[in-house]
């Protein structure tokens, strides 16, 4: 019977410049460098995320390793990025959980002929007025922000962040990979960004 040699991770992380001429084999080599990190970052108990949870913020590390990688000088500091980016990243998922469990409430909301009315608010010490017209206010700069959008931006966002999809249904639906899936979600929101900062001056 043959004897099984157990192997080792002799890897080491690619230069950085290599990463930002796009070399696929350099972010082959990143990742597989990295993998082992992201995946445990992701499977933190304190998030508290499902598997196919942890799968969509894996994919949001990736996609925000590789855009950002231009920000970073260096070598020593790349470990640390992408810890920091991990973390980010899990944190927004956890406020986008945060909204699925209605922490954030508009006082309006659209009834099944369209039309705009108010919701019925609890009385007590557990209603703040203050909180609650504040995220109000956030809700209608994000709807007028949202309208600035192309449909297939304001679908894609829609999708993803008030249906819940992960980026494998997403991809499923639109018929793409997900890895573009991934990459029309980072465009999206950076023209929601702008269009919220044009609303806001």
């Amino acid at each position: 019977m043959p004897q099984v040699v157990k192997k080792t991770n002799t890897l080491t992380p690619p230069p950085i410049k290599d990463l930002r001429t796009g070399s696929e084999q350099a972010w082959k080599d990143f990742f597989a460098f990295f993998d082992s990190m992201i995946q445990s970052i992701a499977a933190w108990p304190k998030w508290n995320f499902e598997v196919h949870t942890r799968e969509d913020v894996v994919q949001n590390i990736r996609i925000s390793i590789v855009q950002s990688i231009g920000r970073l000088n260096s070598e020593q500091a790349l470990q640390q990025f992408v810890k920091k980016i991990c973390i980010h990243r899990c944190i927004d998922m956890l406020r986008g959980k945060m909204r699925d469990q209605a922490r954030l409430l508009p006082i309006t909301l659209f009834n099944e002929e369209g039309e705009q009315e108010d919701i019925d608010l609890p009385d007590g010490p557990e209603s703040d007025p203050v909180y609650i017209l504040r995220q109000a206010e956030r809700a209608a700069e994000l709807r007028a922000a949202l309208g600035h959008l192309e449909q297939a931006c304001r679908d894609g966002l829609r999708q993803f962040y008030f249906e819940g999809l992960s980026y494998k249904a997403m991809a499923a639906s639109q018929g793409v990979s997900i890895n573009t899936v991934g990459s029309r979600l980072s465009r999206c929101l950076e023209k929601l960004r702008m269009a919220l900062e044009r609303d806001m001056d």
